[in-house]
């Protein structure tokens, strides 16, 4: 391709990345850093005190990603939903984008294996704030990439204060930590086999690499909550509840839609890694390993396996693509070739950039309903103009952060937060699958409303239980009330 096609190229990729990436307002999880947002706007402080549920008021809370919730509310209460979209949409293309740069193949090759890379991460993206740690790992990846290779190693020193950021914004800083642990690794591994660049440098490298490393786990520590954001993580991470329950902590299911195109970026890289006249460097087979191995035990981490793995499957792509007869004929139909081919090439790219503009204003950037957002909008609208108030049971427990971002009259039994004990998410489940009486729970804890999905177990019970009378029911919930 000559530049001029190379750039067009690029934007397109560009675009196409943002156009995957723009995804409806369906995080449940939301609408508990909104209201973390608001607090911190209405008081000049973070909350340390658990404060919405009626269930633990009052123990000790954490809230990561605290940071996080200021920026959305923020823009939320200057412009709303649809510029929280745009922006993190936005920030989803540029970390794939720089996925794009750090391939050192035909834009083309590199284009396809990033595009994949954002369709594998499509269920992990959207205005959360998992994007921010999307945007920062790939940041990580570049910089380490070029320190590897001795490219520009001043700017290895930028990953201190961004860890801070990091820190701030999600709790996935964990991520980083580990790409600068396998980074170090990864270049002994290079060393000895003999295909480290400028290995007469690698024990002053890797003294400045632990040294960054250790500023990074200081920088954590530059947040309101101190230690305290390590060990929340961490006890996520080593609880059983999370680990067999949540459904983002659970292995990749490649029986579903959403798993398979992980499955075909990992077939992919393998093939092309497999195929590839060159060896891949070990520091290369570590990183896919380990952020493989990340993603088959839990599938929130495909967001790291697509960054690493896109670049990798492009390279080798390309190193097998250019031993074969195919490169000579590819390179003679390259566009640049002809001028009225690269212009039928920029056109056909452009045809589906319109059918996604089309989609995004009619699906995405419409006003948001009840069915985009997955949470009971008009349930709670019913009880607040009712007056009905009161202790309010919500299953999906994640309904919970918009019941109590929307009423502050309706504190919950539990939501999508990990301030709750194990024992006690344990229960909730119980009572969902009938393992439980849930007449007895209900009594000791002062449930006042429920508020459920209609059809199932406990919302027949309740539709047949004495105390109990249904006030209010539409496609998405069921409300109870105790007589």
């Amino acid at each position: 391709m000559n530049k001029s096609l190379i750039k067009v190229f690029q934007i397109y990729v560009f675009a196409f990345a943002f156009l995957f990436a723009s995804r409806p307002m369906g995080d449940a999880d939301f609408w508990f850093h909104l209201k973390t947002g608001e607090y911190f706007f209405t008081t000049g402080s973070v909350p340390r005190m658990e404060m919405f549920s009626f269930t633990f008021h009052g123990i000790p809370w954490v809230a990561h990603g605290w940071l996080s919730g200021v920026i959305f509310y923020a823009v939320w209460s200057v412009a709303g939903p649809k510029l929280l979209i745009f922006i993190f949409a936005l920030l989803t293309a540029i970390a794939f984008w720089i996925a794009f740069k750090r391939a050192n193949s035909h834009p083309f090759f590199a284009g396809v294996a990033v595009l994949l890379a954002v369709w594998t991460a499509m269920p992990n993206i959207g205005v959360r704030p998992r994007v921010f740690t999307i945007l920062l790992a790939s940041i990580y990846l570049a910089l380490l990439g070029r320190f590897v290779r001795g490219v520009k190693e001043r700017w290895i020193w930028v990953l201190i204060p961004l860890m801070t950021l990091w820190a701030n914004l999600h709790g996935g800083f964990f991520i980083g930590l580990a790409l600068i642990g396998l980074t170090a690794v990864g270049m002994v591994l290079d060393y000895w086999t003999g295909v480290l660049d400028e290995p007469e440098s690698l024990r002053p490298r890797l003294r400045k690499l632990a040294i960054v490393f250790g500023g990074c786990v200081l920088a954590v520590l530059v947040n309101p909550y101190g230690i305290k954001l390590y060990t929340g993580p961490i006890a996520v991470l080593r609880s059983p509840i999370f680990q067999d329950l949540v459904t983002d902590w659970l292995s990749p299911n490649f029986h579903l839609p959403t798993a398979r195109p992980l499955l075909v970026v990992l077939l992919l890289t393998i093939a092309a890694l497999a195929l590839s006249p060159r060896r891949p460097k070990p520091s290369e087979v570590l990183l896919f390993l380990a952020t493989l191995y990340a993603t088959l035990k839990t599938q929130r981490n495909a967001i790291v396996f697509a960054l690493a793995s896109a670049p990798l499957f492009a390279n080798y792509f390309q190193l097998w693509f250019d031993s074969t007869r195919f490169s000579q004929r590819f390179d003679a139909a390259r566009p640049d070739s002809n001028p009225r081919l690269a212009r039928l090439f920029a056109l056909v790219l452009l045809l589906p950039l319109v059918a996604f503009a089309y989609k995004l204003k009619t699906a995405v950037y419409s006003n948001p309903t009840q069915q985009s957002l997955r949470v009971p909008v008009q349930a709670m609208e019913y009880l607040k103009q009712k007056g009905i108030n009161g202790n309010t049971f919500a299953a999906p427990n994640v309904w919970g952060a918009y019941v109590f971002w929307t009423s502050a009259n309706h504190p919950v039994y539990i939501d999508g937060r990990d301030v709750y004990p194990d024992t006690f998410v344990k229960e909730f489940v119980d009572i969902l699958y009938g393992r439980v009486d849930w007449r007895r729970v209900f009594d000791q804890r002062g449930v006042q409303i429920v508020l459920i999905e209609p059809g199932t177990m406990l919302a027949r019970q309740l539709g047949e239980a004495p105390g109990w009378e249904r006030i209010y029911q539409d496609d998405m919930s069921v409300v109870f009330r105790r007589r």
